[in-house]
Formats: C-alpha cells, structure tokens, sequence
C-alpha cells in the first residue's frame, strides 16, 4: 500500500539525517547502512522511490538495496510495527494470537534448597541476577537497556515463586496489586483468582524489579518477556508504603526524573519510577521530593486513564511532563524513544523543556489533548 507506506516513511523523515521529500514519491536522506559518504557530509545518497504500490530503497554509495518497510524494520522497529498493525487492519486480516491456557494446566515446584538460605532482600533464592542469564541479557538489550543498569535487574524462570518468596518472608497477605500494573488484563483469569497470586497463570518467564525504600523490600513487579495476558506481575508486601524502584539511590535534593514505568527509569539520570498511582503518596517519604520531582507519564494524547492521572498530579500541586513536542509526537513511552534513536540527552531536554505546574500544567494539558 503505497499511501501506507508514504505515511509511515514520513513519521521517520525528521530522524534521518539530512531527510526530505523531494517530490510525493521519492525520499532522500543520507544512508544509515554505510554512513553514506565519509569525506563530503552532505551528500544523501539514499532514496526511497515508488514501484508500483510499494516503496523500494536504494543506496547509490554502497549499493544496498530493500524494500521501505524492510528499511523500517531495521532502522525503527518501533515504526515498524505500528506499520503493521495498521497494514494488518487495511488488509481485512488478524494477526496471530496464543491460545489462553488454563490456570489448571500451570505447575510449580519450589526451590526448596535455596529457600532456606535466603537473606533480608536476597533475590537469590527464587531468581537469578539479569545480567548472568543469557534469556533475560538479551530480551533487555534488544530494548536497549545500558548494560550498567541490567545488573539491578533479576529474572525467574516461573513467576510463581515470587510468592514463595514473600511467603518465606511471613507475609501472608501477598496481593497482586492492579492499581500498580497498568497493563493487568484479567482475561483467562476467572474470578477466584483475582486478588492473590496463588493459582494464577503466571509460570512463564519474567524480568523482576524490586521496589526497596529505605532498606526495606515493599514489593516487585514481574514483567512479562512474552505476550503473557499478565505483562506485569506486581506484588505489594505493605500496603502503606508506596511502590517504588530506585528510590534509595537517587538524589532528592536535585530534580528526580520520576517515570511510570521502571524500565524507563533505567534511561534516565537520577530517577526513579512509581508504580500506579503512588505518587500521591510521595510527600509521606520525603517532604522534598514534591518541589524537585518531575513525574513523567506515558505519551498517550488518547488515554483517558493517564490523562486523568496528569490531571491528578497537577492538582495535588506536581510537576508534571506534558510531551508537547514534535520529536516524540509517535512514541508512547521513553523506552520507544531511546529504540527510535534519541538520544538520552535529547529526551531529557525534552522533559525539562516540557515540565509545568499549576495553571500553566493545565493550560499545556488542555493543549496536549486536541493534540
């Protein structure tokens, strides 16, 4: 589809390097395979022309040649599958889905020796550390994850002994916690099992995240590395204490960057992420935090649930992100900007040039919206 592809070619045309439309059919940009020409920086030897009903690549410095939405898939991947889904709708057709399975089909067996052996917030015993397993090292790098931040990452082959964790640990009353998991999707779950972790489907594999505030482990989250109908796992341990990653290694009296998302936080300096709707509860850690945090939500101009989380924010006095920019116009979330190529630098102008209060919040928002 020549005009679906044009669209999508257009969404990239500001993140390629001396990018243009030279006419509706032929676009022009330096070539990202070889760097284009080494010794005159402006010459653009990479065209996408129409053939037929689709768009074709052609580099005239190394000669590669694909097609456009091959281009996409390696370039921006992100893109790309927007591309898809749309391509997929155009075309009458339905991508593939898993078949749910039932809780009924999902065994575990602890690990029995470890257990015993476990310290005060030793993972160890139920997980093991991100950057050891090849799996869970490769899912995060294929997000771009900075290897430096991987290490604070676990991974556990069955989601089911985070429960034998917290048991071991004498809490009784484990919960997963829906407010925290913006991606909870109760389908294939029956209604028993809603409100506890035991006999939910959830022995497939998992990046873990733990939430520790001041020295104490209060939750984590599990997220899915497939298409789980549970892509995030959280567990709450204390119900009056926020959940929260990276809180005791930030630096509360400069501006803390605070995401939804912990994978996000990971591409950002000094920040920290909040699961759900915990920033209310900020104040009750550090009185300082309100004055320096910046929260950042989700890129979602159409989300009435994130929208009215910003709203909240604003009135109960935060600083909040509203991503009235250009740049990340197509990007929900920070991990999709950092895949699409910017710059960690880039986002963080971004998010400071972008950060209100007050009046000024609710006027940028009421903008944000029509977007």
């Amino acid at each position: 589809m020549l005009w679906l592809e044009r669209k999508y070619l257009s969404q990239v045309v500001s993140l390629l390097d001396m990018g243009k439309w030279t006419n509706d059919n032929t676009l022009n940009h330096r070539c990202p395979y070889c760097g284009d020409s080494q010794k005159n920086k402006h010459k653009a030897r990479g065209y996408h022309f129409a053939v037929k009903q689709s768009f074709v690549y052609k580099c005239h410095n190394c000669g590669k040649s694909t097609s456009s939405v091959r281009f996409l898939k390696d370039h921006f991947p992100v893109v790309y599958k927007e591309y898809i889904k749309e391509w997929l709708t155009e075309s009458g057709k339905k991508p593939r889905t898993k078949p749910t399975r039932s809780a009924n089909d999902f065994k575990f067996t602890p690990r029995k020796e470890l257990l015993n052996t476990m310290k005060e917030i030793d993972l160890s015993a139920v997980c093991f550390p991100a950057n050891e397993k090849h799996v869970a090292r490769e899912f995060l790098q294929s997000r771009m994850i900075p290897d430096e931040q991987i290490k604070n990452l676990w991974y556990v082959t069955n989601a089911k002994s985070l429960t034998v964790y917290a048991n071991k640990r004498g809490i009784s009353e484990t919960k997963i916690d829906k407010g925290a998991s913006t991606h909870f999707d109760t389908r294939g779950v029956d209604d028993g099992h809603k409100e506890t972790q035991h006999g939910i489907p959830v022995d497939d594999q998992r990046i873990v995240i733990p939430f520790i505030v001041n020295g104490e482990l209060v939750g984590m989250t599990g997220r899915a590395m497939d298409d789980s109908f549970l892509r995030y796992l959280t567990l709450r341990f204390k119900d009056d204490v926020p959940l929260v990653f990276n809180y005791d290694k930030v630096d509360k009296t400069k501006t803390v960057l605070v995401t939804e998302g912990p994978l996000d936080s990971l591409f950002l300096p000094n920040s920290m992420a909040i699961a759900g709707s915990d920033y209310k509860k900020l104040d009750e850690l550090d009185t300082k935090l309100k004055d320096n945090a910046i929260l950042i939500f989700d890129n979602e101009t159409r989300n009435k649930q994130i929208l009215d989380k910003v709203s909240s924010a604003i009135d109960d006095g935060f600083t909040v992100c509203i991503w009235n920019d250009r740049r990340v116009a197509n990007y929900k979330d920070i991990n999709e900007m950092v895949l699409a190529g910017l710059s960690t630098d880039v986002i963080v102008d971004i998010i400071t040039s972008n950060a209100y209060s007050g009046l000024s919040a609710k006027t940028k928002l009421s903008e944000y919206k029509k977007i």
